[in-house]
């Protein structure tokens, strides 16, 4: 058998140990270079979750506020269309505030 060049009878006991400590720390060093970007992909995966979940507060917020808008325009749009009447009696401005007129039907 040839490793490295080496045939059986060339590698002694000393050659072995410092062939097998050689491998052993460079498949200790990919190991712990795989379990630190493990940690980095983690770390990362955290950091995105964190803004999305910032993202969904702030949407939803916004969806609130434009459902909100929304029932004002609407609001508005039916003063508009009812000629600022409630009923036959009440009249609202658009500041929303309430008077009274004298109506003939």
């Amino acid at each position: 058998m040839r490793l490295l060049g080496l045939t059986r009878r060339d590698m002694d006991a000393g050659l072995a140990t410092i062939l097998a400590a050689a491998i052993t720390g460079g498949l200790a060093l990919i190991s712990r270079l795989v379990i630190k970007f493990r940690q980095e992909n983690r770390d990362d995966h955290a950091y995105v979750q964190g803004l999305l979940t910032m993202l969904h507060k702030v949407t939803t917020r916004i969806e609130r506020k434009v459902e909100r808008v929304d029932e004002r325009l609407d609001d508005h749009i039916e003063f508009h269309a009812t000629g600022g009447m409630l009923d036959k009696r009440t009249a609202v401005h658009q500041d929303g505030a309430e008077k009274n007129r004298n109506v003939s039907a």
